[in-house]
């Protein structure tokens, strides 16, 4: 009888994690509006109800990406009130949970906006690269966060990183990209690290001359 009775208590818990994951996109949702209108406590709250919702399911394919994404706004908002610490902390959670979902489970996550697709699902392809572009904004913030706390090597390791990773998944503004290619330019520079200073240089050379040629409002991928 235990054995008969156990698929349905499986399905039971499985409906109890869908409905879970489904309120924390909403929750998600409402906090971003929130925070975008800067009402930044509400904003903090629908984010924490968020991470609170997802916390026993956030190694899950269907969650790992919700619960970064929560965690890199979470990260920004305690940043914009001069909260370095507490924005470093959940950056770094942040990283640390990405890491560890692709050294256990690997395969490209659920995109947050497939809870409520009825009909139509994203391709690998397609989760594997708004999840990596999830990823780099959390490296992106913790570049910046780095150099909020004068932690000058490790925020220039972090800005290569994102800019190399912006590249590679065409996701970034050129002009934007250009100017932190020649900042960290100068800061190998100030190193002494001339072959460096040059490549980024030189990179953001390339860029400018690409956003240059493109139509205007064609310059973010």
């Amino acid at each position: 009888e235990e054995e008969e009775a156990s698929p349905s208590l499986s399905s039971e818990g499985e409906q109890q994690r869908r409905r879970a994951v489904r309120l924390a996109v909403v929750e998600y949702e409402l906090g971003v509006n929130h925070t975008d209108t800067q009402e930044c406590s509400a904003g903090e709250e629908h984010l924490a109800k968020c991470l609170q919702l997802l916390e026993r399911h956030r190694l899950a394919r269907d969650c790992v990406s919700l619960y970064i994404q929560a965690q890199n706004n979470l990260g920004i908002l305690w940043s914009e009130r001069n909260d370095i610490k507490t924005a470093q902390t959940y950056l770094e959670s942040a990283e640390a949970l990405y890491n560890q979902y692709m050294k256990e489970n690997g395969n490209p996550p659920f995109d947050s906006s497939e809870h409520f697709m009825t009909e139509e699902t994203l391709s690998d392809q397609e989760r594997s690269k708004r999840f990596e572009k999830v990823y780099t904004h959390t490296l992106y913030y913790l570049a910046q966060v780095y150099q909020h706390l004068e932690m000058t090597e490790k925020a220039a390791q972090y800005c290569h990183t994102t800019l190399k990773r912006q590249l590679e998944y065409s996701g970034y503004y050129p002009i934007e990209w250009a100017l932190n290619a020649a900042i960290l330019s100068q800061y190998y520079l100030t190193k002494q690290c001339f072959m460096e200073s040059r490549h980024c240089l030189a990179a953001a050379s390339v860029i400018i001359g690409q956003a240059e040629q493109m139509p205007s409002g064609e310059d973010s991928k």
